[in-house]
């Protein structure tokens, strides 16, 4: 026998082992059940696209998101790293065929070539949702998405606990840097210091680097409010009005946990209103686990068109592992799914458990079978044990001639012989 082979994926893929996986999966179903309830429709785009849909650059050396990139014949294609290219390509590619406002929401593999680490994976699943308009969209949908996005998080509380959101906006800072008289070349260094604020040692320091006694002023908003800029100017004033009715609206919604927190800037440049992140109240740790905001054109790479619209991404992957890895969620709803196990003395008892199997998975009763018959029936038994199956049937000879059942509660060995239909009745109230 030649060497063997790794059995471990490459850095920066997840594996999920099955109990993780099934909460994975409820999760994702819950968040997904609440966006469809909102309308937004399912989309599942290409996980390849053309090189020049995913970047601008030929040289493949300089792409600045380190994608994974191939050719085939003179086709140059990469995997997507995002939703969002791929929603442009698309709503560009079917104007006529949409209706507007078009809401649509992803739940899919995205995949970045940058060096793994914790929190950072080269595979990843992430949710994304939009709300797109023709040249305009009303900015009560950025409430909108926003409460339905905590929704979202809320239908999963009993794993992730609950979730707040802190607000930005990019039309105050904007507001903010023309009324103290910045360069764009000034405004997008202080840009980017906000945006790293918290992870800065010295940020009033770096701030008067950049801008000198300015940075005076700046500090102040986070030392006494956005309010206290009322009356500076009209634009500011402006912004500082979108920032209070974004709200009110939100408590309108239902939504009580969102504050304002002018340091959330959002990274991408393509945001122009308001943004949001959304954190775990009892993990806050993990950092931002979503967030989003609201861009103007989306789609002007492919098409003439203004699409305008608000958006969000939850980098579910990011979250769910970082729960797993540091055993923050109880798994114990998930450690044992299997309602019963049918174990055939004999080959002879196979063909009436084959049928027995069938009419229990007609019920949607979960069921397993065990079929190495000539193995002892402690082995058969044992299974059961290991898989956490809640009840037993166990099929032999008489069991074949009388037609009837013999099953088993596993958490307390009590046994009674009955017919299928009772024992349905019985698995049916097993949750």
């Amino acid at each position: 026998m030649g060497q063997l082979k790794p059995t471990k994926p490459l850095s920066g893929f997840i594996e999920l082992l099955p109990v993780q996986q099934r909460c994975f999966d409820e999760c994702a179903e819950r968040m997904q059940q609440v966006l469809k309830t909102a309308g937004f429709s399912r989309l599942d785009l290409p996980a390849i696209e053309r090189a020049e849909v995913l970047t601008d650059k030929d040289n493949w050396d300089e792409i600045e998101t380190q994608m994974f990139m191939f050719q085939k014949g003179d086709t140059k294609m990469g995997l997507r790293y995002d939703g969002t290219v791929g929603l442009a390509r698309y709503v560009s590619g079917h104007l006529n065929d949409l209706i507007f406002p078009f809401r649509a929401y992803q739940f899919a593999r995205n995949y970045r070539g940058e060096r793994p680490q914790k929190g950072r994976y080269r595979e990843f699943y992430q949710m994304d949702l939009d709300i797109l308009g023709i040249n305009e969209l009303s900015t009560n949908y950025d409430a909108e998405i926003v409460a339905v996005l905590a929704r979202a998080y809320e239908s999963c509380r009993e794993f992730i606990g609950g979730i707040n959101i802190r607000i930005g906006s990019r039309p105050f800072w904007n507001a903010f840097f023309e009324w103290l008289g910045l360069s764009e070349k000034q405004s997008r260094a202080v840009f980017v210091l906000i945006d790293k604020k918290d992870k800065l040692d010295d940020f009033n320091g770096a701030l008067t680097e950049e801008i000198g006694d300015k940075a005076v002023e700046i500090i102040n908003v986070f030392s006494n409010g956005y309010k206290s800029f009322l009356n500076k100017s009209i634009k500011l004033d402006l912004a500082i009005n979108e920032i209070d009715e974004f709200i009110k609206q939100l408590e309108v919604l239902g939504i009580k946990n969102a504050k304002i927190d002018l340091g959330i800037m959002r990274g991408h440049a393509y945001y122009t209103g308001l943004v949001f992140e959304f954190f775990l109240d009892n993990f806050p740790s993990i950092g931002a686990v979503g967030g989003g905001g609201r861009y103007e054109d989306l789609t002007g790479k492919f098409s003439k068109t203004k699409i305008i619209g608000v958006g969000a991404a939850v980098g579910f992957s990011r979250m769910m592992v970082a729960l797993f890895e540091d055993d923050k969620i109880k798994l114990d709803k998930f450690e044992s799914p299997i309602i019963v196990s049918v174990l055939p003395m004999d080959e002879n008892a196979v063909p009436f458990t084959m049928s027995i199997l069938t009419q229990l998975r007609a019920a949607n009763i979960v069921t397993i079978p065990y079929l190495d018959t000539g193995k002892k029936f402690k082995n058969k038994i044992e299974f059961a044990d290991k898989i956490k199956s809640k009840f037993s049937i166990i099929i032999g000879e008489d069991e074949v001639n009388s037609n009837m059942l013999t099953i088993k509660d596993m958490m307390t060995g009590e046994q009674q012989k009955l017919s299928l239909e009772s024992v349905i009745n019985i698995l049916k109230k097993i949750k």
